[in-house]
Parts: structure tokens; C-alpha cells; sequence
């Protein structure tokens, strides 16, 4: 006699760079990673801005407080997030005294005028300058809007930490 039997295989979601993992209170935007550990002074990396569990958003304008003699932000492109399979959404930037200002737009088609979910919505290459420790946070001007043009209300903004060395 042959026996046979199925058991569903449980996996422990345990990766401490998930969302649900980072006791985050979604729709929320944040960071990743929001740590760096050590930087050389002249070196490059990249820096994500995603959002958690945010539903239909048309747009975002996130405005980025930085550390302007510690870091340098060389270059954003878009993530994501706000790309409809067919466009890329429509990004522009700006950044004057250590603010740098994103603005995202889903380009809309028949079948889509928003976006939701779990994804990065722009990446932030930075260049270290010199060294000491560069905080990196969202701005109360941060918002993210509707396809009507109404506020996605946010529980949280995450931060991030830049830890520059020689």
C-alpha cells in the first residue's frame, strides 16, 4: 500500500529589509536601505525612496531634507512604481541648500490612471564628500496625490542614515 499525503510548506518571512518587517504603519513612505554603515569619502552608492501598501496615486511630490556637505545627490531616476507597463512616469527634480524635490507622474492610458502597492518610486544616486553622519528625511511638503488631485493621507515617513569615513 502506497500512502501519500500533502502538507503546505510554511515560510518564515523573516528578511529585516522587508516592509513588514521594518514596524512600519502602512500607506507609508520610506527608505532603502535606511542604513549605510560605512561610506568611503568619494565613493558612490544608491539610495531608494519606495512607498508601503499606497493606493491609487497618481503622483508624488517628495521633498528630500540631506546633509549637502556630507552627500551629494548626483543623478534620480524613476522606479517603479508609477511606470503603467507602457510609460515611464514623467519625472522632474530640483535641489537647492540640501532639499531636493521630486516630482512623479503616472502617465495615464485607457486601462490605467493610478498605481498601488509596494514599489520604489524613484532611486537617489549620491556621491559621499566628506565624512560624518548624513540624516535623510522626508519633509512635511512631502505628499503624494489622487488622480483627482487629492492627498494620499501617509502614516509614517521613514528616515535614513548615511555613515561617511575617510
Amino acid at each position: 500500500m502506497l500512502f501519500s499525503s500533502c502538507e503546505d510548506v510554511t515560510y518564515q518571512l523573516d528578511n529585516e529589509f522587508d516592509p513588514e518587517n521594518l514596524n512600519l504603519n502602512p500607506p507609508t513612505i520610506f527608505f532603502h536601505p535606511s542604513q549605510f554603515e560605512s561610506i568611503k569619502v568619494g565613493n558612490s552608492n544608491t539610495l531608494e525612496l519606495y512607498c508601503y501598501d499606497v493606493q491609487n496615486a497618481a503622483g508624488a511630490h517628495l521633498q528630500i531634507e540631506f546633509d549637502a556637505e556630507i552627500i551629494s545627490i548626483d543623478t534620480v531616476l524613476h522606479g517603479e512604481f508609477f511606470k503603467n507597463g507602457v510609460n515611464s512616469p514623467i519625472l522632474f527634480t530640483d535641489q537647492e541648500d540640501g532639499f531636493l524635490n521630486v516630482y512623479l507622474f503616472l502617465q495615464p492610458t485607457i486601462g490605467t490612471s493610478d498605481a498601488s502597492g509596494t514599489m520604489s518610486m524613484a532611486k537617489l544616486i549620491f556621491t559621499v564628500q566628506d565624512e560624518g553622519l548624513a540624516p535623510i528625511r522626508y519633509t512635511s511638503r512631502t505628499t503624494i496625490r489622487d488622480k483627482s488631485n487629492n492627498s494620499i493621507q501617509l502614516n509614517q515617513y521613514g528616515e535614513a542614515l548615511i555613515n561617511a569615513v575617510y
